[in-house]
């Protein structure tokens, strides 16, 4: 079958990458399966490349974006509108800038995580600031 034939023309490699997951909970790994397509030939980007671009995929992902799922609480929002959305989620990434400018410049790297940035900025009472673009509910922020 063709690029073409298969709905992507522009294809010049594409590639088959299984992932073996360990689970806590499960004594079996778990297998990913996870297909990868390029419009780069194999002279512009090796297969080690493209495992590279992955791996820099993924660790955007766990970085940024987990940080924007879990402590800004993104994927709970229901916000409906585009531009409404769209808005908040500058300003959830505005503070997330600020947590990781916080971070970078803690001597005390137990205290560098985003909890501890939170609890910083309680101690100096600018909860209210925070509290537009973090979850409704969060424990660290609504203690006194």
């Amino acid at each position: 079958m063709t690029p073409t034939q298969a709905g992507f023309p522009h294809v010049a490699q594409a590639a088959e990458m299984l992932r073996f997951c360990e689970r806590k909970t499960e004594k079996e790994q778990e297998v990913e399966r996870e297909y990868l397509l390029t419009s780069l030939t194999a002279d512009e980007l090796s297969a080690t490349d493209m495992l590279a671009l992955d791996r820099k995929y993924w660790g955007v992902e766990s970085g940024l974006h987990h940080r924007l799922d879990v402590s800004a609480g993104e994927d709970k929002s229901r916000i409906k509108t585009p531009k409404a959305a769209f808005n908040l989620s500058l300003f959830r990434r505005a503070a997330n800038s600020f947590v990781v400018h916080w971070i970078m410049r803690q001597p005390n790297k137990r205290l560098a995580t985003t909890t501890g940035f939170y609890d910083s900025m309680r101690a100096k009472n600018y909860k209210k600031a925070f509290s537009f673009v973090t979850p409704r509910k969060s424990r660290r922020l609504t203690q006194k």
